[in-house]
């Protein structure tokens, strides 16, 4: 379990200062597929980069399961980030190494047997649907296998959450449907808690179990997907609903 609780992050220059997260307060439950939704600026970015503590809270927790990342030493801390996977939107692989040495790369950094590493990325290829892939590197790869490469690379320490950062934002809707059912597969085959934001709707309705919409900082309505398509409370939740009927009606 993912437990936020009254988190503010503010961003101070010499001048003023910005409040990107205010009074933040969240519950993911163990094997949920979460979303977090919100327009450009709105704060998303950052609250999901607080539940690894790439980013520091200013205030508030962030526990997960027995373990509360804000007061954590940097030791405790690395040893937990290694249960926390993430995915970028623009994949950030690192291109001097193949697509097997891209996913062995956490392996390396939590000093696992190297005996094990070919086992395991093997294993991983074969998830993702890329083992005739596993020599080759970024640059002959399309958007959609980068990102497949990415989720193998974050999936490597066998974590019990997933971030995704707007991780389908760079991607063809065919490739965003194919990444998305990948997601939902690995999430129904290892019961590993999936937290992905998004600006886009349709990414909610297709894969998330329950939505948080984020404005200015603050979480304006939450619950389950289907209550809130149902019921939108708020003018932006209408939105973002909104978003979903008018993409049906054009298709």
């Amino acid at each position: 379990m993912i437990k936020i609780q009254n988190i503010y992050k503010i961003f101070k220059t010499e001048s003023t200062q910005v409040k990107a997260l205010d009074d933040i307060s969240l519950t993911i439950n163990q094997g949920e597929i979460y979303g977090i939704i919100g327009l450009s600026g709105a704060g998303k970015s950052t609250l999901i980069r607080t539940i690894n503590r790439l980013e520091t809270p200013t205030s508030g927790s962030i526990q997960i399961d027995d373990a509360d990342l804000t007061t954590l030493s940097e030791k405790k801390l690395r040893l937990q980030r290694q249960k926390i996977g993430m995915i970028f939107q623009h994949f950030n692989l690192l291109s001097s190494r193949t697509v097997a040495g891209n996913i062995a790369f956490p392996l390396e950094i939590a000093k696992k047997e190297k005996q094990s590493h070919d086992t395991i990325v093997n294993k991983l290829l074969e998830r993702v649907g890329l083992s005739d892939k596993r020599d080759a590197y970024p640059s002959q790869l399309s958007g959609g296998q980068k990102q497949r490469v990415a989720i193998a690379r974050a999936l490597a320490n066998e974590p019990n959450i997933l971030l995704c950062d707007e991780a389908t934002s760079a991607l063809d809707p065919k490739t965003t449907n194919s990444i998305l059912q990948l997601l939902k597969e690995i999430n129904k085959q290892t019961g590993i808690t999936v937290v992905l934001i998004t600006h886009e709707m349709n990414v909610i309705h297709e894969i998330c179990d329950k939505v948080a919409i984020i404005e200015h900082g603050k979480i304006i309505e939450s619950g389950p997907v289907a209550s809130i398509f149902k019921n939108p409370t708020t003018t932006t939740g209408k939105d973002f609903v909104q978003q979903i009927q008018l993409t049906k009606e054009c298709s």
